[in-house]
């Protein structure tokens, strides 16, 4: 079940990404950025929950990285959206911050179990 929740999620990405459309009206500075950092954060601790083994998570956030390069580039071609590096660079930090709450997130675990 938590794959499928993973996969129907990078679709979901996927589909905002790709489409125009609109689902929060937020006119605040940065509140695209703010949605991408969220997004691919909760994208890597979704790739944590499918599998706790550190190999493949860290297989997983490269090809989440990956991924979001490419739909940054398939924006290019894409009716009403703009591919921005700025928006990849965005993904990548999420992927990040994601890693930095798995990391906290086993810190604490394995305190707790002790």
């Amino acid at each position: 079940m938590r794959k499928l929740i993973f996969i129907v999620y990078g679709g979901l990405i996927s589909l905002l990404s790709l489409t125009q459309i609109e689902l929060l009206d937020l006119t605040f500075a940065y509140h695209d950025k703010i949605e991408h950092f969220v997004a691919y954060s909760v994208f890597t601790l979704l790739a944590y929950f499918c599998t706790q083994s550190r190999q493949w998570v860290t297989a997983l956030c490269i090809a989440i990285i990956a991924y979001g390069g490419v739909l940054e580039i398939l924006q290019a071609s894409s009716t009403g959206r703009i591919a921005s590096i700025a928006d990849f660079c965005t993904n990548v930090l999420g992927v990040m911050g994601g890693v930095l709450i798995i990391k906290l997130y086993r810190t604490n675990t394995s305190y707790v179990n002790r």
